[in-house]
């Protein structure tokens, strides 16, 4: 990349840029211009507002409304039952003895196991 700002392939590619981009010459685009734009004038509010487009979604809207509400509740009572299958599980289901706490007491002296203790929840 060169420092200077300006070089001639530069001065090439701005007058190439300025006749692309330029207003154009004939008197017919502008005439048709004005044509358009007032015949979109004289017509008014023919087209309806983006607020009236609306009217048209609200009941597919409601109705996929209505099948979220149901799904999501679908699966918060299933995620209900399992938790409750699993606390009503744990509860039957004996819990082995701790192993870590019969081997603990003795390799840990009397004042360091509450601290051990705390540490290990």
């Amino acid at each position: 990349m060169t420092h200077d700002r300006w070089t001639s392939g530069d001065s090439e590619l701005t007058n190439a840029l300025r006749a692309l981009y330029a207003a154009p010459a004939e008197e017919s685009y502008w005439d048709a211009l004005e044509a358009r734009i007032l015949h979109h004038v004289a017509r008014g509010d023919e087209r309806p507002m983006w607020w009236e487009e609306l009217a048209d979604l609200i009941r597919p809207g409601l109705v996929a409304a209505a099948a979220l509400i149901l799904a999501a509740s679908v699966a918060m009572i299933r995620s209900e039952q399992v938790e409750a299958r699993s606390a009503y599980a744990s509860l039957i289901t004996p819990s082995p003895a701790s192993v870590e706490a019969s081997t603990r007491g003795t390799s840990v002296g009397d004042g360091d196991m509450a601290i051990h203790f705390l540490l290990s929840r």
